[in-house]
């Protein structure tokens, strides 16, 4: 008995679609658990000399700017795994594992955090701890690249999303983002500044809006309130 006989089917028209449900659950409590475990590096400063915690509280301002980098990725994460399941009819098996591959790398954001918050204060290491950012950061793009021209190609995305987005999306997503992370690398060894500069650019292109699909049924915008500079019709 052949595999396909003992039940196993690993082509993609023999996985029935789901919806996001469960996965998007998943997916949503990995990031606020990541999230939330970046706050634990901060900490109060212990053994503050009376009238010195101001200074203190600035000496550790490593670990605010390490903070707000983290979080910056990690809400450019999860736009883009929000992005994807308003634009995906559904998920397969597939699918579904290219969507949690990012969701693992973007889920070491409190480690590669903390590493960071320590480079800062070390000249030396903050090469080491861009690259290790760059790094996690191209394998997390790479699968999120994969998974929209797999849900393309397998049929999972929606027939209202605008091919224009669509396709300059898929352009950036596969011929421009990932290169960043591998600059940033080797810009890195000559500054690592500019390395970790170009990252946080990367994280902040992945806030701007890009949103071209109908909204589900049910989900629509109300009257706006008149604004305040509106003029009153001549009585």
């Amino acid at each position: 008995m052949g595999w396909s006989g003992a039940g196993w089917r690993f082509r993609p028209r023999d996985h029935a679609p789901h919806g996001w449900g469960r996965l998007g659950a998943f997916v949503d409590g990995v990031y606020a658990i990541a999230a939330t475990l970046l706050v634990i590096e901060l900490r109060p400063p212990e053994d503050a000399p009376p009238g010195e915690l101001g200074s203190e509280l600035l000496h550790l301002g490593p670990l605010y700017a390490a903070y707000a980098i983290g979080f910056l990725q990690m809400v450019a994460g999860w736009l883009q795994s929000r992005r994807l399941d308003a634009w995906m009819r559904g998920v397969d098996h597939y699918a579904t594992l290219l969507v949690l591959l990012p969701v693992g790398i973007y889920a070491l954001t409190p480690f590669s955090t903390a590493v960071l918050a320590h480079a800062l204060d070390s000249p030396q290491d903050l090469g080491t701890a861009v690259r290790l950012q760059a790094g996690l950061l191209f394998v997390a793009l790479l699968a999120f690249a994969a998974l929209l021209v797999y849900a393309r190609s397998a049929g999972l995305l929606r027939a209202d999303v605008d091919p224009a987005a669509l396709s300059l999306y898929l352009r950036t997503a596969v011929l421009v983002v990932p290169v960043v992370p591998v600059l940033a690398v080797a810009v890195s060894y000559a500054s690592a500044w500019v390395g970790l500069a170009l990252l946080v650019g990367l994280n902040l292109l992945g806030l701007l809006p890009l949103e071209s699909h109908q909204p589900p049924a049910g989900v629509d915008r109300g009257p706006r309130p008149p604004s305040r500079w509106h003029r009153r019709p001549p009585r």
